[in-house]
């Protein structure tokens, strides 16, 4: 039986976490910070004007770049433990990407629609169901019984 450090558990990319883990390590603090986050960034700097400056203001943007690795991490052993590949979450990531570049570079600050704008909005819509089709299952599922080809599993250790 292997204990793993909090370093080892927010940073390497190999093994697998149960869903407890996933939920009660990963997703709880990483939500909780975002929103003490977000209070401080209100208190501070007033209300956000519009929604595009969620996430811009300073505590708000610290949390994020600091939360990502770990968000990163935690997934892609609970996928591991599901017995799915860690690709995908770089698809994830790759599809906001994506979508948050088409966005930015189509803005014409007036209601015109165009086509990058148009495309913009079916990159973010695709986004989205592909990270609910990842995280659902990482957040509900349980994962494999036994060992796999990423690890032993973490209810027997």
């Amino acid at each position: 039986m292997e204990k793993v450090n909090l370093w080892t558990l927010y940073t390497s990319l190999q093994g697998r976490i149960s869903k407890r883990t996933f939920l009660l390590w990963f997703v709880l603090p990483i939500a909780v910070t975002q929103i003490l986050a977000g209070l401080i960034d209100t208190a501070l700097y007033g209300p956000p004007n519009s929604l595009s400056e969620l996430g811009s203001r300073p505590w708000e943007f610290s949390q994020r770049l600091l939360a990502l690795w770990p968000g990163v991490a935690g997934t892609v052993k609970r996928l591991h433990d599901l017995e799915i590949n860690a690709k995908h979450v770089g698809g994830m990531y790759g599809v906001w990407t994506l979508a948050i570049t088409l966005f930015l570079f189509n803005r014409t600050g007036s209601d015109v629609v165009t086509p990058g704008l148009i495309a913009a909005m079916v990159a973010g819509i695709l986004a989205i169901i592909y990270t609910l089709y990842l995280l659902i299952p990482c957040c509900f599922k349980s994962g494999i019984k036994g060992p796999n080809s990423y690890g032993s599993d973490p209810l027997e250790e």
